[in-house]
């Protein structure tokens, strides 16, 4: 199953007119192409999540 259908299936299921994001919280990040630009909205790494520790 692709994320857009995800993205729809959990708009469907969850009656919701808001918008959704598609937020991966990966180790090295998310690589950079054609696929992910249009799709993903934020990207978190480890590095993210233990800033400051």
């Amino acid at each position: 199953m692709d994320y857009r259908n995800k993205m729809a299936a959990f708009k469907e299921a969850s009656s919701t007119r808001k918008q959704v994001f598609l937020t991966m919280i990966t180790t090295f990040g998310v690589k950079q192409n054609q696929y992910s630009l249009g799709l993903v909205d934020a990207s978190l790494t480890m590095d993210d999540l233990f800033v400051g520790l």
